[in-house]
């Protein structure tokens, strides 16, 4: 009888007494992330860690207005997926973030599409860095913002790119001149001594923005700064140039082939991930010098391609105990108690 009532929680949670103000998503993920339940599941990905894993959601979403809109499950849910890369959610640091955006959903009662805020896991650049040192294939690797008087040449067609011999000359750097700041690259040497480099403009990367980003697309439209293109343009940045380096050439462990996947990902209360925001990022070539068309932001946004067989293989110390399977997730969200939203 108790676990019924458990279960029942979370579809009473939501319904207020007349007069009474709707609970804000920070006090509705506190009241799920209490639950022993749900310290149970956290404690079995992160150990000792989780306490802390768990505080620092509830002061993310407690330091975010649009969070505080978001649906309490999905944001659960994009804390548990982070949760399994062992990264943490602060955005600040650069590991990982828990973003939200407005997802638009068919309402069968208003028989309308509707706005509803939610949250989606987002891997930042440190996070992929981080994976990759993980696997223990890599000797090392970097990534720079680059200023027009560091840049001699690139050549779009072979990739290859010229820098300065003598950065001594080069004053644009040191004096913060962000206007002259021109594209962006990021390299990698393994331990086998295979090495690569990929260096995009700066309107490369607007294009992929604009591409693949519907809120950037929104933002640049409406003249608003929800989108984390929009208020971090250079995190953003160089988080592509580093994905996708890795994605193309780069030796993927279970960790980052499932991390480039449920990157930019929704996960519903049953644990079903989707795109929302974001079409996945293309890991095979593509021109992103090329602009989308009119028609771009009035179209929906691609579901990703299955990674069935995609994750494993491989036994490495970086994944060794790591891979928690869409299933787990599923197990995960049921055992929370979690409801569907009225409509989806």
């Amino acid at each position: 009888m108790a676990g019924q009532q458990q279960r029942q929680a979370p579809a009473q949670q939501g319904q207020q007494g007349e007069g009474q103000r709707p609970k804000s998503s920070a006090v509705l993920v506190k009241e799920i992330i209490s639950r022993d339940t749900c310290k149970k599941k956290f404690a079995e990905i992160l150990g000792q860690k989780a306490p802390q894993f768990l505080a620092s959601l509830t002061n993310v979403v407690s330091g975010s207005a649009q969070l505080k809109r978001a649906d309490p499950n999905s944001i659960v849910s994009a804390a548990f997926v982070a949760a399994t890369y062992d990264l943490p959610i602060d955005s600040n640091l650069g590991f990982a973030a828990i973003v939200p955006y407005n997802n638009s959903k068919y309402n069968p009662q208003t028989k309308k599409y509707e706005d509803h805020m939610e949250a989606q896991f987002q891997m930042m650049y440190k996070g992929f860095i981080q994976l990759a040192i993980r696997s223990g294939y890599y000797e090392r690797m970097n990534y720079a913002v680059v200023y027009e008087d560091e840049l001699v040449s690139y050549n779009p067609i072979t990739g290859e790119i010229v820098f300065v011999t003598d950065f001594s000359k080069c004053t644009q750097r040191d004096e913060g001149q962000t206007d002259k700041v021109v594209g962006y690259y990021a390299w990698f040497r393994l331990k086998t001594g295979y090495s690569q480099e990929l260096y995009m403009s700066k309107k490369a990367v607007d294009n992929h923005a604009r591409k693949y980003s519907q809120a950037y697309r929104s933002d640049l439209n409406k003249g608003k700064k929800n989108s984390k293109w929009t208020t971090d343009f250079e995190a953003m940045a160089l988080k592509t140039v580093i994905k996708l380096l890795l994605s193309k050439w780069g030796i993927l462990s279970v960790d980052m082939q499932r991390a480039i996947q449920d990157d930019q990902k929704t996960f519903d209360e049953e644990g079903e991930a989707s795109y929302g925001d974001n079409q996945p990022d293309a890991i095979e070539a593509e021109n992103v010098f090329e602009l989308p068309g009119p028609d771009a932001g009035q179209q929906k946004d691609e579901q990703p391609e299955s990674a069935e067989g995609m994750a494993e293989t491989g036994t490495d110390a970086a994944d060794e105990g790591g891979y928690v399977d869409p299933d787990e997730v599923d197990a995960f969200m049921e055992s929370m108690g979690l409801e569907e939203l009225p409509f989806k």
